[in-house]
């Protein structure tokens, strides 16, 4: 079990953060700092080194923060008994805070997840940060985003420089040509030798940390949303993949309707609309999708006014058939009822047991 991203086994994400971060900031002093006029470089090169720490030191403490459940603290320092899971499904009940890890053996929080890489169940488990090597959980969730902003902004002063830079050099500001001459000892025109290199470099590392800030302005966007919605980005990818069930399934009886329509229509005017309504940019006047919706939004209006809409229309064709309506009949088809009631319950109920991997371990 890791207790801290420091541990070991490390990755090759974390390791080059460590080489990425004090290669920026070389470059910066390097190439930038002495090559702006002071009154430019000064404040933003102090601005470039404090934000760098900044993001540094949340980092480190996110890095170094162990996100473990606290019950699951408590139970590997002996300070609480684990209860089996038969035993907390009775005493708990179904509005229990806590929840049985068959990995960890022991009762954690509902909202704990086992992160496979740590190998330990985490408090209000968010995700496992790769460049960090550590989990991002309730304990270390604050100082995680911390390290999101300020490496932000830490690499947009530096895109911020290096525009600055190259923006005066090549408007043939003489200053900032004579500062990259001077600092590289060059006795050469502005237009060749060291100057060039240094314009080289530049350009190079203003493609790269522009990249950067992109990539840790979507994650910033992404975490910004996440905590207007108050959910973890463990919660939005299990919703995120319901929803692509969702769309699959829908799909799926589009298409199944659409045959079925096809065949009743032949070859007539019907069949050619609903052929040309399986184009993606006829889709919002698709009368099988329509049809499709109209019938999935009656399906749930069943369920919610707790009519089983399978076992009625079976029922009410079997009586159009005999069309008697004799008691004998009404009997018959009250226990067929009954029979389909209490299978329904019985698929209910398979489908409520907790999911088990192929260890016994419960998915987390």
């Amino acid at each position: 079990m890791r207790t801290n991203g420091f541990q070991k086994p490390l990755n090759g994400m974390q390791i080059a953060t460590w080489i990425l971060l004090p290669l920026l900031i070389a470059h910066y002093l390097i190439f930038l700092t002495p090559a702006l006029p002071k009154e430019i470089s000064i404040p933003l090169t102090l601005a470039f080194l404090l934000t760098g720490f900044l993001s540094t030191y949340h980092g480190y403490i996110t890095t170094k923060t162990d996100p473990i459940d606290p019950l699951l603290y408590h139970h590997l320092r002996g300070e609480g008994s684990s209860s089996s899971p038969s035993t907390n499904a009775a005493d708990q009940g179904d509005d229990a805070d806590t929840k049985y890890c068959w990995i960890c053996q022991t009762q954690v929080q509902k909202h704990s997840m086992h992160c496979k890489y740590c190998d330990k169940c985490v408090s209000n488990f968010d995700h496992h940060c790769m460049w960090l090597n550590t989990c991002v959980g309730s304990p270390n969730y604050d100082n995680f985003f911390k390290t999101v902003i300020w490496t932000f902004v830490f690499v947009s002063i530096h895109v911020a420089s290096l525009v600055v830079h190259l923006s005066l050099y090549f408007i043939n500001n003489t200053r900032v040509r004579s500062l990259a001459s001077n600092w590289f000892g060059n006795s050469k025109n502005a237009t060749g030798g060291h100057n060039i290199i240094l314009v080289g470099f530049n350009i190079g590392f203003l493609v790269f940390t522009a990249f950067c800030a992109f990539m840790v302005l979507q994650l910033l966007v992404f975490h910004l949303g996440l905590k207007r919605e108050k959910i973890t980005t463990y919660q939005f990818i299990i919703r995120d993949s319901a929803k692509k069930r969702e769309k699959i399934l829908l799909s799926n009886r589009i298409r199944q309707k659409r045959v079925e329509e096809l065949e009743k229509a032949g070859n007539t005017l019907e069949a050619f609309c609903l052929k040309v309504g399986a184009l993606n940019c006829c889709k919002p006047c698709d009368p099988v999708r329509k049809l499709v919706l109209q019938e999935m939004d009656q399906v749930d209006t069943n369920e919610e006014n707790g009519n089983d809409d399978r076992s009625f229309s079976d029922v009410q064709r079997r009586m159009g058939d005999d069309g008697d309506g004799d008691d004998d009949d009404d009997d018959d088809d009250e226990d067929e009822i009954g029979k389909q009631v209490v299978r329904g319950s019985a698929s209910t109920t398979a489908q409520g047991l907790p999911t088990l991997n192929g260890n016994g371990n419960h998915r987390t």
